[in-house]
């Protein structure tokens, strides 16, 4: 057991993962069922299970193209959030709400993951079984908090959660398509997820 890289998959995991378990208890909770959390470990499976199941052949992949791909997929997740989002603070309802809805957990659970696979995918070359173990117990971890706290996950807004994970995930497209063209490090997703917001508030208030 290589400790640090047990420690560090189950530091990333936990956080990555936390997110998405924490939208689909909002998500459980304004629909009333449990067919979120069936969606978010549907798209965290999707992503996690074929990184361990292939393992080190996952890196003959151009990351670039994933990236890339990536950011279009979430952009345009983001759109329709912050469209969602803009009809509410409009006062307007807005169709297919469901299946809208279901459709942001699922996005939300991939991402999430696809960052941890990233992370996964460095650390399986130094201790394939350290990485395993590690996150799988970020994902137990994850969900004990997500059971533990759902009631007080649930009393969060959808349209402003909508709002906030536009500014997300239009943050996350943009540094992917930076990290295609410049070496820049994860954190200016910081900066850049203010900026999103300030510009999203600008465009649902117009």
């Amino acid at each position: 057991m290589n400790l640090g890289v047990f420690l560090a998959a189950l530091a990333m995991g936990t956080l990555e993962l936390s997110e998405a378990g924490a939208v689909a208890a909002i998500y459980a909770g304004a629909y009333r069922s449990w067919l979120p959390y069936s969606i978010a470990a549907l798209g965290v499976g999707l992503v996690l299970l074929p990184t361990f199941v292939l393992g080190k052949f996952l890196t003959i992949f151009p990351l670039h193209y994933i990236l890339i791909a990536g950011a279009i997929i979430l952009t345009y997740f983001g759109y329709r959030l912050l469209r969602s989002a803009r009809r509410y603070f409009k006062k307007k309802t807005g169709s297919h709400k469901e299946k809208e809805g279901m459709g942001v957990v699922f996005v939300v659970a991939l991402t999430e993951a696809f960052e941890d696979a990233l992370v996964v995918l460095a650390l399986i070359p130094q201790s394939y079984t350290s990485t395993l173990a590690g996150t799988a117990i970020s994902a137990i971890l994850v969900l004990s908090l997500t059971a533990l706290l759902k009631s007080q996950i649930s009393r969060i807004r959808l349209p402003q959660l909508k709002f906030f994970l536009s500014s997300l995930l239009f943050s996350l497209a943009t540094l992917w398509i930076l990290e295609v063209f410049v070496n820049i490090t994860d954190l200016v997703v910081i900066p850049l997820f203010a900026v999103y917001v300030i510009v999203n508030y600008v465009l649902i208030r117009i």
